[in-house]
């Protein structure tokens, strides 16, 4: 796609969005206000109030967020319906500093301020994702379409102080919808769309007498896919079915008591995604070797090409299955003095994933060695997660100008991560399972123990300041399992993870705030480098430093948020050659530093006609003597190498990081109108976000592009009745969700230095309809 087509595409997107307000101006404004269903009607300028609405508990209480020393978006539920955000790869086109990579549900990989996580396939991730603050401890089971959620908080640096491990550069948390005492209600969602998109959710909250209350929720989703496979026919990039149910119960003890009961199960069952595999003949820099009896190139630069063919054996490949409960039990207990607050929660997940990442329909009759073909499928054989969580908390009551909380956590998880490259018998049939060529990993168990607090002054109405401490100790130990079995490694980690801000509320409606705060990652194993100095990697750490303020003005109409920070990342954990030999695994390698600025808005034109605008700009870099062993081999930095000559090398200081944005921004524009007809209302909205491109490696020589969506929203409400027509990448962007580079071993790599690019397409343009009850 040409540049001249990408920027009349943004054109248009933009004078869409100008047309919301066109159009407003040209109907009489009336008073309801499209962003949250919790506004207060009583008059306009509560309307206006965006900052009443809008509450978090990001600091383990209520508080509103605009007066929260935190760079936070908080989306409610009506607002994620509205702007079509159903996974977390639509979440982080619509939050500033956001970014997200995975294949179709597996490895996924949120990434928040160009802290990306180094090793693709670990089980440990940068950003920590919670249900109503219990952890997530499998990265396949992070999806939330089908949860009856409240609200989404996204809380960017650093929150290891009260949110604990693995929220080493924020966190997203989940909150669902409250058990309500008051009366019966409900809702219920049907949506039918193209590509076979058929999906039906609703929850029922119903009291049990004057003190408890239940909430059942449930969903079913079926989607074909968009991307149309050539081989077989099919579409791709889908799901056969996912379907989740769960329920929460709220029971009031005494008035001081409260008990929280919640438990969701979700199965999932996502088809073969859509890939590309660049044939290494293609490949046109890096250096030069023989692979596979034939002179090439070692790596593929430049900005990657969106693929026009796919050719996949689905059959064999069936993409991810598996399934995930969650369970938790709160008790609440409100003093006079001190509140107290119980916390038990389990989950367990099991995850198999099997796909074809050859996309060659010759590959299968093609001879390797030993009887088998070039038919390469990816095996995530032993995908399985359990996580016991205990916290018991102590907090003062608000009402002073001195404020503290203290609390105990212990946690006993267990994570089994197997990873196995398959190559298919020559000859074999489709649906044939294919043998294991070789697999690393094992059995990651943990056992955390951590006591955190927090201190908190009013120094004047004004000034404040605020202090959190974490410190833990985690005993890890590790049992190897397929070509690893019987390695054994034991390692402890002792740390503590400071918070500090130090909050001047200039006026009612300014906050301006500066804070410091650590993060830190534990290490792990290397299952595949056993009796070696490389068996064990330690921890990385982080400082986060920011800037920030947040103000309402022009009596509410107006929200404006900002923040600067700089992050100085030391000891990452990534890919580092061996001495001696072609195996790169992870280690402590060198340093890297984020600076960035981000940015929030939100207008209200008039009581009908809302404008936001979000962006960020960062600046993420490898520093302090980084030698990338993911990208050693390409440059032929590797012991036993057969490259000829070499253009690149493995040391990166000063690159930005990898599979990282530099730019985003998102734009948005709603427009209510009231009474169209007697009893009914309508609305529109158009969302635009656009990304700047990633680099799929360390080299920073080949650049996935841009990505430009435009998603698109109206609805007719009667009632407690609501209809509503919507489209997502509604110009048809033809964009690279993701992009992965891997040795070929086809070609005689990693020792020739042979490369090859897998590249998985975004999801085509889709529309559908939306019919929505609510009681």
């Amino acid at each position: 796609m040409t540049d001249i087509y990408r920027t009349l595409k943004s054109a248009t997107a933009l004078s869409l969005l100008s047309g919301v307000a066109l159009c407003a101006f040209a109907m009489p404004a009336a008073a309801q206000d499209a962003n949250t269903a919790a506004v207060d009607q009583a008059s306009t300028a509560e309307q206006l109030d965006m900052s009443r609405v809008i509450v978090v508990t990001s600091r383990r209480r209520e508080e509103r967020l605009q007066d929260v020393p935190l760079a936070i978006t908080a989306l409610s539920n009506e607002e994620l319906e509205a702007r079509g955000i159903e996974s977390l790869a639509d979440l982080a086109a619509f939050t500033p500093g956001l970014a997200f990579q995975d294949v179709n549900g597996a490895y996924a990989a949120p990434v928040l301020r160009g802290i990306a996580q180094i090793d693709q396939t670990g089980p440990q991730g940068n950003v920590g994702v919670f249900i109503d603050g219990v952890y997530l401890n499998n990265r396949s089971a992070l999806a939330f379409d089908q949860y009856d959620l409240q609200r989404i908080e996204v809380v960017k640096g650093p929150q290891s102080a009260l949110y604990g491990r693995n929220t080493f550069a924020g966190v997203i948390n989940y909150v669902t919808a409250p058990a309500d005492t008051d009366g019966f209600g409900g809702n219920l969602q049907v949506t039918v769309g193209n590509y076979g998109r058929y999906e039906g959710k609703g929850a029922i909250n119903v009291p049990l007498g004057d003190s408890v209350a239940v909430r059942v929720f449930g969903g079913y989703s079926k989607f074909d896919g968009t991307i149309r496979n050539d081989r077989s026919g099919k579409l791709l990039d889908g799901w056969d079915d996912r379907w989740s149910a769960g329920a929460k119960l709220t029971a009031k003890i005494t008035d001081r008591l409260t008990l929280d009961l919640f438990g969701v199960h979700s199965e999932t069952k996502n088809d073969q995604p859509a890939l590309f595999s660049v044939p290494t003949a293609l490949n046109n820099c890096g250096a030069t070797t023989i692979g596979g009896g034939r002179p090439l190139n070692t790596f593929l630069c430049g900005k990657l090409d969106y693929p026009t063919n796919y050719s996949l054996d689905d059959v064999t490949g069936y993409g991810l299955t598996g399934d995930s409960n969650l369970y938790y039990g709160r008790a609440s207990f409100e003093g006079d003095v001190v509140d107290v607050t119980a916390l038990v929660s389990y989950s367990e997940a099991q995850y198999d994933l099997l796909i074809d990442t050859a996309g060659d329909p010759t590959a299968i009759t093609t001879p390797l060695f030993g009887g088998l073909s070039r038919q390469l499928f990816t095996n995530a054989q032993t995908d399985e997660s359990t996580d016991w969580n205990y916290d018991l908390r102590f907090s003062s009551k608000q009402d002073g100008p001195f404020t503290w909380m203290a609390g105990v956590n212990h946690y006993s998880s267990l994570v089994s991560d197997v990873l196995a490259l398959n190559f298919q018998t020559l000859g074999a049939t489709p649906g044939t399972r294919p043998p294991v060529f070789s697999s690393r990993g094992g059995i990651l168990r943990t056992k955390g123990h951590a006591i955190y607090g927090m201190v908190g002054y009013e120094f004047t109405p004004t000034l404040s300041a605020q202090g959190e401490m974490r410190y833990t100790i985690d005993d890890q130990s590790f049992d190897g399992t397929g070509s690893s079995l019987g390695v054994i490694g034991k390692q402890t980690f002792k740390y503590a993870t400071p918070r500090v801000s130090l909050n001047w509320k200039a006026d009612p409606n300014l906050l301006v705030y500066a804070t410091a705060a650590r993060g830190v990652k534990t290490g792990g194993f290397n299952a595949n480098a056993a009796n070696s100095q490389f068996f064990a990697f330690g921890e990385e750490t982080n400082w986060t430093y920011e800037f920030g303020f947040k103000s309402t003005l022009l009596d509410g109409a107006l929200t404006a948020n900002a923040n600067v920070f700089y992050v100085d990342w030391q000891n990452i954990q990534a890919q580092t050659q061996i001495p001696g030999g072609t195996l790169s695994v992870v280690d402590n390698n060198g340093d890297a530093e984020v600076k960035g600025i981000e940015a929030q808005l939100v207008y209200n034109l008039t009581p009908t006609l809302q404008f936001s605008a979000s962006g960020a700009l960062l600046d993420p870099k490898y520093k302090g003597g980084v030698l990338d062993g993911e990208v050693a081999y390409i440059c032929g930095e590797i012991a036993g190498s057969t490259v000829l000559t070499s253009s690149c090398t493995a040391s990166v200081d000063g690159n930005q990081i990898a599979r990282t944005t530099n730019k985003q921004f998102a734009l948005a524009g709603s427009w209510t109108i009231p009474d169209i007809a007697n009893g009914v209302d309508g609305y529109i909205r158009a969302d635009y976000s656009w990304q700047a491109g990633k680099y799929s490696t360390s080299l920073n020589l080949q650049d996935q592009g841009e990505i430009s969506l435009l998603n698109a929203r109206a609805g007719l409400k009667f009632g407690q009745l609501e209809a509503a027509i919507w489209a997502k990448n509604l110009l048809q962007d033809e964009y690279i969700a993701r992009a992965t580079v891997v040795a070929s071993t086809a070609d005689a790599g990693p020792a020739s230095g042979v490369s090859y690019t897998r590249i998985y397409p975004g999801q085509r343009r889709t529309f559908g309809v939306d019919l929505t009850a609510r009681f």
